[in-house]
């Protein structure tokens, strides 16, 4: 088994960085290097804002280049259900943001040619139990009547093997506005554009102190500094003590991912008959899809206290996989890996300005390889004053969420992963 992720070893080439020495000095320093700050860098450079990137490993190193590559559409839950958290302009406000950031991405990949495999061939959301088709109709209807969204299809049990070969689901609905990327590559086109815009990325370079003095702040890395005028963390899951407040108000879950070696073409295109992105209504639920080398990646929960359980988590993980495809029996699994996934408490992505002046944008919430994007580009806007009014999903103020101790963080933990899977399932 090799322990890196199946998108490490399958992505294209990564550019050298240098990590920074010295001082340095610009518009706009970011912390963070994956999505959300590598978009907020390219748009900053558009507007002729000069932005540095400080990144503690390596571009796209992090969340960026380990997820599943699902570019979806909406968020954690149904619309219907965020109409009622949040009235029925700001939930229709809402959709468009997340139709917008597919739009986006595919938009940065056309104009810069970057070779990630992207394909817009939509979602299918697969029903684990006979009941939850009824919900995803329900969904179905809603959003054709509320939010004059007509991309959904339904796919009854009867009609599955015209889109998977499985019998361990009951129906489901297709959402052909959704996508699938290669996210590693990705992550790395985006940086090189950041840099064809004139834009500058430190690799290795750790953010370990952050001063606000006469107007400018001050990012210290272990061997230099950046002097900037506008601060921007953008570290999402892996969010660490720089910024308290911004590290207590996002929730890092594990997942995690295997990967089968290269399957015949003839099996790969049987088993996902339409390439597209899938998800379940689990409450521990699966996600997997093909790759363009006709692998199957294959993801799940990953919560585990020691290097044991994680070994049986991904165990659990393949005995799933063979679950829902029997025909998978003996087929070796090459890749094993995982990585964090940012939640919040009100399970929806947080961005927005702190006091002291910080702009924040995190919890993507298993959205991110869609939503983050856009973030990075809603910051810049805002940074130079273009900004959404009544954007629905600006914060006022993070409120962080009371981990303090060692137990409660433990018990809150626990609390809140029943709430994650009411919420999905």
């Amino acid at each position: 088994m090799k322990p890196l992720s199946m998108w490490e070893a399958t992505s294209n080439h990564r550019k050298d960085r240098p990590h920074l020495q010295g001082d340095t000095h610009c518009d706009v320093v970011i912390i963070g290097g994956g999505y959300t700050g590598l978009s907020a860098a390219y748009h900053l450079q558009k507007k002729n804002v000069k932005a540095i990137i400080v990144e503690k490993w390596q571009a796209g190193q992090g969340a960026s280049g380990r997820n599943g590559g699902e570019v979806l559409t909406g968020y954690i839950g149904s619309m219907e259900a965020w109409e009622k958290k949040k009235g029925l302009e700001s939930a229709k406000m809402m959709w468009q943001l997340s139709l917008d950031s597919i739009h986006l991405i595919e938009d940065i990949i056309n104009k810069h040619q970057i070779r990630c495999d992207f394909k817009r061939n939509g979602d299918l959301f697969a029903a684990y139990k006979p009941g939850h088709m009824d919900a995803l109709k329900r969904d179905q209807e809603y959003m054709a009547r509320v939010m004059n969204y007509h991309d959904i299809k339904i796919v009854e049990k009867e009609d599955l093997p015209s889109e998977m070969n499985t019998s361990f689901y009951q129906g489901g609905r297709i959402d052909y506005g959704s996508a699938h990327f290669h996210p590693l590559n990705y992550a790395l086109g985006l940086a090189e554009a950041v840099e064809e815009m004139g834009g500058i990325i430190y690799e290795n370079s750790p953010a370990i102190k952050i001063e606000r003095n006469s107007g400018k702040v001050t990012v210290t890395t272990p061997e230099g500094r950046v002097i900037a005028d506008e601060l921007v963390i953008a570290t999402n899951g892996y969010a660490d003590d720089v910024n308290p407040t911004i590290k207590k108000s996002v929730i890092p879950i594990e997942s995690i991912m295997i990967s089968t070696e290269p399957l015949p073409e003839e099996l790969a295109e049987d088993i996902i008959k339409n390439d597209r992105a899938i998800h379940d209504t689990k409450r521990l639920l699966y996600y997997f899809r093909r790759t363009s080398d006709h692998r199957l990646a294959f993801g799940g929960s990953g919560r585990a206290s020691s290097k044991r359980d994680q070994k049986n988590l991904f165990h659990q993980l393949h005995q799933g996989m063979l679950k829902v495809f029997p025909q998978l029996k003996g087929v070796r699994v090459e890749y094993q890996w995982g990585g964090k996934v940012g939640f919040t408490k009100e399970m929806i992505p947080y961005m927005g300005r702190l006091e002291d002046g910080t702009y924040f944008g995190f919890g993507y919430c298993g959205h991110g390889a869609a939503m983050s994007s856009l973030f990075g580009k809603m910051i810049a806007d805002h940074i130079t004053n273009e900004g959404l009014e009544d954007n629905p999903l600006m914060i006022d103020q993070l409120k962080p969420i009371p981990f303090h101790s060692h137990h409660a963080k433990a018990v809150g933990i626990l609390k809140f992963y029943k709430k994650l899977q009411d919420a999905i399932s």
